[in-house]
């Protein structure tokens, strides 16, 4: 169902013809521009760059996002207008109506389907059509952009020397530079396919005229060259192996101790696809003199479910936490109904990855755990050594049994898949570990590395920016040109 989804799509950021569209993009972007037209003509060609980009196999994808935009935009002006004026009630209306545009949208094409199967007495031929339904890749995202903003803008948050072109009285100047200022929020390229989620309040202020001499070089290399590193070479040869896990033949072929290592295999893999995305996107944002959220803090040190969902896609979790967690009373209605909160944002935020009861599941079970590790601990926590050790390994075991339900394409094979754990008679294949180990190693040293920054800050300090950073990003960048895996596309592309 997955619009765009052939070939050209699964290559995007790691295609040569991604290169030739930055480099043109880029050249142009830094053409000088004099006097005020600098920051309309930057804006305006990264607006139609993105979507050049997002439109490229399927021109049909545009014109979902343009009903979105302009939605967006319209609710805007009426929602600061009556911000002007002091009318509350309007205001909640407007919001109301963007609110449901967004997820009508985001329902009609992503969810159609999966309520086709659960409403009782449905003519089959319904059920089929809207099935057929397809999906457009990131409706998820950039729905959550604009609902984000359409709340911003009502609470005020948002702050911008262009926050005045969004009030500009009904005229077709201002609602054009309007649709404008909020179709480049939404459709900015780096991050319109797969995240980081940006809020409008983190956005909107840095639209100015950007200027060659500010781009920060070191930034921009460092986050492309690690977000390369982890996709191609280390995302990308684990998918070799890890989809045998999807297999209920090959699952029933296997023992407890291969299973295991490709469990952790996938593990390592989609921290790399996904992490490697994010800071794919953060270093082609600050080549063009943006700054998008951080969106992974090393996940995999973390010594708790609570403090996982703390560092990994950190943006998708604050947003749950500001736009659905704490409007549903978040901690502030007695403990019984926190949890039944957590067990809410949870399930949805895992039925917000797919329109299927795995995803459902995989979000309630991590949000029995949230439930769990609040009703035992109550905010006390340990310091010692051991016990966080101990954590350690509880969060990431717990997590990448987890990550099975996220990945199994039915219950029957992640039934399978824990009924042969038991199995352990069976020796692991030596190609599989030797991937498993080989692409590992750097997710648990770049792990590694996060907790000295964090634990050993003068450990830190003596090798970062030094001979051996230097050496290490020039290995990254050998190992990129000459190790990198056949191409695949990026796992929240799906989403």
């Amino acid at each position: 169902r997955l619009v765009g989804s052939e070939m050209c799509i699964r290559d995007r950021f790691i295609s040569l013809e991604f290169v030739y569209f930055l480099i043109i993009v880029f050249l142009l972007y830094y053409i000088p521009v004099p006097g005020r037209w600098g920051k309309a003509y930057q804006v305006t060609l990264l607006l139609i760059a993105s979507a050049v980009f997002y439109g490229w196999e399927d021109v049909r994808l545009l014109s979902i996002l343009l009903v979105s935009c302009i939605g967006n935009t319209v609710c805007s002006l009426f929602i600061l207008r009556h911000r002007e004026r002091g009318d509350d009630a309007k205001i909640r209306g407007w919001v109301r109506n963007a609110v449901i545009l967004n997820l009508l949208l985001l329902g009609s094409f992503k969810y159609a389907g999966f309520f086709a199967d659960i409403i009782p007495g449905l003519p089959f031929s319904w059920t089929e059509w809207l099935k057929s339904i397809p999906l457009p890749i990131g409706i998820s995202f950039y729905t959550f952009h604009g609902i984000s903003m359409i709340i911003d803008v009502s609470k005020g948050n948002v702050r911008s020397v262009d926050s005045r072109e969004i009030q500009i009285n009904s005229t077709p100047l201002g609602f054009v530079k309007a649709t404008r200022d909020v179709g480049f929020y939404m459709l900015f390229f780096p991050q319109l396919i797969a995240g980081p989620i940006v809020r409008a309040r983190q956005f909107w202020p840095q639209i100015e005229s950007k200027k060659f001499r500010d781009i920060q070089w070191g930034t921009a290399f460092k986050f492309l060259t690690l977000g390369y590193f982890l996709k191609m070479v280390v995302a990308d040869n684990l998918a070799e192996y890890t989809p045998y896990l999807k297999s209920l033949e090959l699952v029933g072929s296997m023992g407890g101790k291969e299973l295991l290592t490709l469990m952790f295999g996938y593990s390592f893999q989609i921290f790399s696809d996904f992490g490697g995305y994010s800071m794919i996107a953060i270093g082609l944002a600050v080549l063009f003199g943006y700054r998008l959220p951080d969106n992974f803090n090393f996940p995999y040190i973390s010594t708790s479910i609570t403090e996982f969902w703390q560092r990994w896609n950190m943006t998708l979790s604050h947003w749950l936490r500001d736009y659905l967690y704490i409007p549903l009373g978040g901690n502030r209605k007695g403990q019984v109904r926190t949890y039944i909160n957590l067990f809410i944002v949870m399930f949805l935020g895992g039925l917000w990855h797919g329109a299927e009861w795995k995803f459902a599941l995989w979000g309630t079970c991590h949000g029995c755990f949230l439930a769990l590790e609040r009703f035992l601990w109550r905010g006390r926590s340990s310091t010692h050594s051991f016990v966080k050790c101990l954590g350690g390994v509880y969060c990431f075991l717990t997590v990448s049994f987890l990550w099975m339900t996220f990945l199994m394409p039915d219950m029957e094979t992640l039934s399978l898949f824990f009924q042969r754990l038991a199995v352990w008679d069976k020796p692991v294949s030596n190609i599989v570990a030797y991937a498993v180990i080989l692409y590992g190693i750097p997710v648990i040293l770049f792990h590694l590395a996060g907790w000295i920054r964090e634990h050993r800050i003068s450990w830190n300090a003596r090798w970062h920016g030094g001979v051996l950073e230097g050496a290490l990003y020039g290995l990254m960048i050998f190992m990129i040109f000459n190790n990198s895996g056949p191409a695949e596309g990026f796992i929240y592309f799906q989403f």
